[in-house]
């Protein structure tokens, strides 16, 4: 399991003990503030200049959207970010507020599977 969705992990198991309990405790806000900003140190949440994209994750899964899916296993390679560390950005980032939520359906078990098989391969040459 990469540092990314270790911590991914411990926020889900946090935001599940804060749902169970109904109210948040000091030390579990210090806790979920401290693992955000463990998680935006991740190399998928990267902040770059770009005026349609705030992280690299987004960056990615806009090559991914266009069907430059080539570009788009380049550039996670390049800047290491793992397929697991990609689709649990995804996970993160996307949601019913994002413009781009509907385009997240194309990333089927399927995908995954393949992108995952692909950076492989990148990783060989």
């Amino acid at each position: 399991m990469s540092e990314q969705s270790k911590i991914i992990a411990q926020m889900q198991a946090l935001i599940m003990d804060i749902l169970k309990t109904g109210t948040t405790s000091i030390e579990q806000a210090n806790q979920m503030d401290a693992l955000e900003e463990a998680l935006f140190q991740q190399n998928a949440f990267e902040e770059i200049d770009d005026p349609k994209h705030s992280y690299r994750g987004e960056e990615i899964a806009s090559l991914f959207f266009t069907n430059n899916y080539e570009k788009a296993i380049e550039k996670m390679y390049r800047h290491t970010i793992i397929p697991e560390d990609f689709f649990g950005f995804v996970h993160y980032y996307y949601d019913e507020d994002h413009e781009d939520e509907n385009l997240t359906t194309m990333f089927t078990n399927d995908f995954i599977a393949k992108v995952s098989h692909d950076y492989l391969l990148q990783e060989k040459q």
